[in-house]
């Protein structure tokens, strides 16, 4: 056939013309396989793809294997006397190998290491290393305080944070520097609801000891004791929620027709109780008129210590707390007088309350030393005392509270 006697221009004759078509088709499918290459997600995972495609490459470009890629078609084309044939077939077998060997390594599964990264090496013996403890925390993060610094709370470093589907209600024992604010916050909780919760805290909520048991709820709300003639009904209204709330929860144990017996113990889930008037809280002594020279306030309150800033102002805490080491000083917030100066028979310990002369009263309590007395003068940011841990406190800390015409006010939209 004319076909198979004339060799056309384009095709070529000879192995040099068919590793030279080769060559290309390889160029071909290497440049595909680069850009599959690039697709694959994650650089080390790649990396190694792109290696091995490299040095494959490389090495179908070597000379040794074109040269005994072309002494096999010189030797079975002289054992079949059909060079043609040999050169029109070559190409094809030259792409089904490379088809092969590219289906090979794309089924199979590269280590992905970065060879890259340097081998690691063990570090040298440093020797034993001496920590100075921490000033205490009582549930917050360690943020120092001064007239510039913006403050933020943190849960409690100690306490396990329940998880939402507990259905029992647990204890926990009160630790060194523990507060409700901070133990509410660790059981991911309504500070109220550990207020609530517990009677002796109720009555007297910035008066915690160590190692007082608290019941835990799991939810929030109230937990109550079923006095005679309650009904479910009644109960709800006076929390202020619906009675299938109480019927629903699962630890209430109800069932239809929903009989409540004297001493029995609920928990009303969300249910609100009246908090107590604050200024009840928080008695104070005045001492007299102020003296003639007494200076009057700006009412721009600095900060009165450094520390963290341990309990925030809530509605059983109308004050704020900041906890550092026993003997830290303790400065007045603002020009004034001294209301009152000694030990407080509350629970506050050692205490100043300052009259700023504008309406606004500042309190300084749990101190370990107080440095003034009643009736003194005082210039803001004078050194008054030294922080302590006196009356009902679980470590060093300093209760400081902000009056505004008999009303307790949040502290740290004061403080400047």
């Amino acid at each position: 056939m004319i076909e198979s006697q004339t060799e056309l221009p384009v095709q070529g004759s000879g192995p040099a013309t068919i590793w030279a078509k080769g060559r290309h088709v390889v160029a071909v499918a290497i440049a595909q396989v680069r850009e599959k290459v690039r697709a694959l997600p994650g650089s080390r995972g790649a990396r190694s793809p792109r290696g091995l495609g490299l040095l494959v490459s490389g090495l179908i470009r070597q000379s040794q294997f074109r040269t005994d890629f072309t002494q096999i078609v010189r030797r079975v084309a002289a054992g079949t006397g059909d060079v043609s044939l040999l050169n029109r077939f070559a190409l094809h077998l030259v792409v089904v190998f490379l088809a092969v060997g590219v289906v090979a390594v794309s089924q199979f599964d590269l280590p992905q290491i970065d060879v890259l990264l340097p081998t690691p090496t063990p570090a040298p013996d440093l020797g034993e290393h001496t920590v100075t403890a921490p000033p205490t925390t009582r549930g917050f993060n360690r943020f120092t305080i001064n007239n510039n610094t913006a403050l933020f709370g943190a849960p409690v470093l100690h306490t396990t944070r329940a998880e939402r589907d507990r259905m029992e209600i647990i204890t926990y024992t009160v630790q060194p520097n523990d507060n409700v604010w901070a133990i509410a916050q660790g059981f991911g909780l309504q500070v109220e609801t550990v207020m609530w919760a517990n009677p002796a805290v109720e009555k007297a909520p910035d008066l915690l000891s160590v190692g007082q048991i608290l019941a835990i709820l799991p939810v929030d709300g109230i937990y109550y004791t079923v006095q005679l003639g309650d009904t479910v009904e009644k109960i709800a209204k006076r929390f202020k929620v619906t009675a299938d709330k109480i019927t629903a929860f699962e630890l209430n144990g109800l069932q239809d027709p929903y009989t409540l017996t004297p001493g029995q113990q609920l928990v009303v889930p969300g249910g609100q109780k009246p908090l107590p008037p604050a200024q009840n809280l928080y008695p104070y002594t005045r001492v007299g008129k102020p003296p003639k020279d007494a200076p009057t306030g700006s009412g721009r309150f600095a900060w009165p210590t450094q520390g963290l800033l341990s309990q925030q102002f809530w509605s059983g805490h109308p004050a704020i707390d900041i906890a550092n080491r026993a003997g830290t000083p303790i400065y007045a917030a603002d020009d004034g007088y001294v209301l009152s100066a000694g030990r407080d028979t509350w629970g506050y310990g050692n205490q100043i309350v300052i009259d700023h002369g504008n309406g606004y009263l500042t309190r300084y309590a749990h101190l370990q030393t107080i440095l003034v007395k009643a009736g003194q003068v005082v210039k803001k940011n004078q050194k008054i005392g030294t922080m302590g841990s006196t009356g009902r406190s679980t470590g060093p800390h300093l209760h400081f509270e902000v009056i505004y015409n008999q009303v307790l006010r949040n502290p740290t939209g004061f403080l400047r």
